[in-house]
């Protein structure tokens, strides 16, 4: 949807510019007029330069700002058509404005929400698409956009709190490594250079490092550039293979640490959104489904489908899941007596309310349990490269004596 460059005059006759929206120029001078504009000219914005790698992307926390507001506007009795109308104006990046005039008009031409959101697959996802749509038929649109928000919230704050926890570790590392590069490339050889001019016998230990050494000087930046390229490969691939994209999901789940990080991770999102669905009014199987796909990695994605396929052939979802043997027995038990109950969106709020605590607990005690493993295996390793370029010397000061 093209946006429209304008200048005019404000009823105080200052001049004032800027961009709107809108379906064609006409439309644009009429929006313009409606708010006291004298127009004085319009005309096509020029499209932004958009290059297929670096593609913009709306991001997660812009969409949970405009369901929010979305949410508050309907509950304050504005028209679906006119709400969506002043957030494409207010958008914050383009992108947004045009995803949003879009569905205005779509809806404007007759169609539910859900139908003209799912024409934006690539921002609005089938859990958003569904959640809607139960909001639609059950008459509580407002109140399913509101859970929306406060869902895409607690998301986006976990997020925000694992990258805070890993910022230091990760600089600790990068330092780390740089000062090991730096010993073996510039220090090493000095060292080697003044072993090799006396011809002492060196110990197996300084051989290896001066040979290491040695080799880094001589293919540091061939080193380099492969490693970059590796980073780059892997990057892609997880993006694009999905066989290495489970090989590396199965890796997560089997590490220390962050393997009972990444499973907590993936049951509090399945057990959330599972939860909001099927209180929703979305059927089981649509909601198995959905929620599946949010997991967050691939071997719990295919356990849950496991499940859900469980579930198709008549077992019961407590059944499916002690099946899986992916599942602690506190979800399995709670599960069942949610079954049992009547109370199965309930029982899975509880274990999501649960295992959101224990992921904000672990990601606070990260730093914690990182930073001595850090410490141990950085300071041995230049520990070992230290005593190893040291050792030539003890041995010699001991022949002396």
């Amino acid at each position: 949807m093209p946006y429209f460059r304008w200048k005019g005059k404000d009823i105080k006759g200052r001049v004032r510019k800027g961009e709107i929206i809108a379906s064609s120029k006409g439309e644009a001078m009429a929006k313009l007029k409606s708010k006291r504009i004298s127009v004085i000219n319009v005309k096509p914005a020029p499209k932004d330069i958009e290059l297929p790698f670096l593609k913009s992307k709306i991001k997660d926390k812009e969409l949970m700002i405009v369901t929010k507001q979305l949410a508050s506007m309907l509950s304050s009795g504005l028209p679906l058509d006119e709400s969506l109308n002043i957030m494409a104006e207010q958008a914050e990046t383009k992108k947004m404005g045009e995803v949003l005039y879009s569905v205005k008009q779509r809806v404007e031409s007759g169609a539910s929400l859900s139908q003209a959101l799912s024409d934006h697959k690539d921002v609005f996802s089938p859990m958003y698409i569904h959640m809607v749509n139960a909001g639609e038929q059950t008459g509580n649109l407002d109140g399913v956009l509101k859970r929306l928000s406060e869902m895409m919230e607690k998301h986006i704050t976990l997020k925000r709190k694992i990258k805070g926890a890993l910022i230091y570790p990760t600089m600790v590392t990068i330092v780390a490594v740089g000062v090991i590069a730096l010993i073996m490339t510039f220090v090493i050889p000095t060292f080697a250079d003044m072993y090799s001019s006396s011809g002492m016998h060196l110990p197996l230990p300084t051989q290896i490092v001066i040979n290491v050494s040695l080799f880094m000087k001589k293919y540091f930046l061939t080193m380099l550039i492969i490693f970059i390229a590796l980073l780059i490969a892997l990057r892609i691939g997880y993006k694009k293979s999905y066989a290495m994209r489970r090989f590396m999901d199965k890796v997560l789940l089997n590490l220390p640490i962050f393997g009972e990080l990444a499973r907590k991770g993936s049951i509090a999102n399945f057990t959330t959104i599972l939860a909001s669905l099927s209180s929703s009014g979305v059927d089981i199987l649509d909601a198995l489904s959905i929620s599946a796909k949010t997991a967050g990695n691939l071997i719990m994605e295919e356990t849950l489908t496991e499940v859900k396929d469980m579930v198709k052939k008549g077992e019961n979802l407590s059944f499916s899941m002690a099946s899986s043997g992916e599942f602690p027995d506190m979800v399995i038990q709670m599960a069942a007596v949610g079954e049992e109950t009547g109370t199965l969106d309930e029982m899975m709020q509880k274990i999501s309310q649960y295992y959101e605590e224990e992921v904000d607990n672990a990601v606070k005690n990260l730093t914690s349990m990182i930073e001595p493993i850090l410490i141990i295996v950085l300071g041995g390793i230049i520990g070992f490269l230290v005593v190893s370029m040291y050792l030539p010397i003890f041995k010699m000061g001991e022949t002396i004596k």
